[in-house]
């Protein structure tokens, strides 16, 4: 009798499995501050290549054959010669385990001390998958690409579209492999940093040639500056962009705690994988 029990004790014994939790992932950045790369997100803030301001003002035929190049290499590519903006790129180092989902990882810019919104607002909030776009190769925003919110009292949506704007004229991911969907060392968001001027934008000669304006006497309705030929032809030029938004505000660089990006991994253990303050990647705007 005592032989069987101890045996059924034993069977007992290495039948029990202590549960361990899953070890959250972790992704290693280097940041790097100070550059500036094209504006891909924003057709009107480029011109076909070829083209230089002493081109400006141009009107009939000549702004025409521009038009046809425009939406060649800025609308339906991104070929042409875009304005360039300040920037902050965060790139990918070192990741553990080795194959983590970018579907699976949310980038949240989040804004301070909004006075009527709560006190935070979310400017983007979106997967890195969602937030992809391969210059050069890439067109359109994903489907699931998310827009700009808010960031304090501002409103970053409203500036143009009924449905806002796409979070590329804030930031964009651009993976290091087309068609990878797992994070690989030398991934990189590029983050626009708007604190040092505008970028030049092309849309008065745009929508002139699509006919969009109405003009009275020298001046335009809709902001643009033009100048008259002898027989009274409209000759839109450019100017800086005043159409709609694009990139980190200036006032997130005049307080260390006015603005924050958060990357989190959203799997199961779902963790924060960075928290960066916005003010430290660039010197206070001017």
């Amino acid at each position: 009798m005592l032989v069987a029990l101890t045996v059924v004790a034993g069977v007992i014994l290495w039948s029990f499995h202590f549960y361990t939790p899953p070890s959250p992932p972790s992704i290693s950045f280097v940041i790097r501050s100070g550059g500036s790369n094209p504006v891909w997100g924003d057709p009107t803030d480029c011109q076909p290549n070829g083209y230089n301001l002493s081109a400006y003002p141009m009107f009939g035929t000549k702004l025409t054959h521009w038009y046809n190049s425009w939406d060649d290499q800025c609308e339906n590519t991104v070929t042409g010669n875009f304005s360039v903006l300040n920037s902050t790129e965060f790139i990918v180092s070192a990741h553990s385990p080795s194959a983590i989902s970018l579907s699976q990882i949310d980038l949240t810019f989040v804004c301070n001390n909004a006075s009527n919104r709560g006190g935070t607002t979310i400017l983007v909030n979106g997967s890195l998958a969602s937030m992809t776009w391969f210059p050069g190769v890439t067109s359109q925003p994903a489907a699931d690409a998310p827009y700009l919110g808010y960031c304090g009292n501002f409103n970053a949506a409203s500036i143009t579209s009924a449905n806002g704007i796409y979070y590329n004229r804030l930031g964009l991911f651009v993976p290091l492999n087309q068609g990878v969907d797992t994070v690989e060392n030398g991934d990189t968001f590029i983050l626009y940093i708007h604190n040092g001027g505008y970028p030049l934008d092309f849309e008065c000669p745009v929508n002139t040639e699509k006919g969009n304006y109405w003009f009275n006497g020298e001046n335009a309705t809709n902001g643009c500056q033009h100048h008259y030929s002898g027989n009274g032809t409209a000759m839109p030029i450019p100017q800086l962009d005043y159409d709609d938004y694009h990139g980190a505000p200036p006032w997130c660089f005049l307080s260390q705690n006015a603005c924050t990006i958060y990357l989190t991994y959203t799997g199961s253990p779902s963790t924060v994988l960075a928290k960066i303050p916005v003010f430290s990647l660039a010197p206070p705007a001017a």
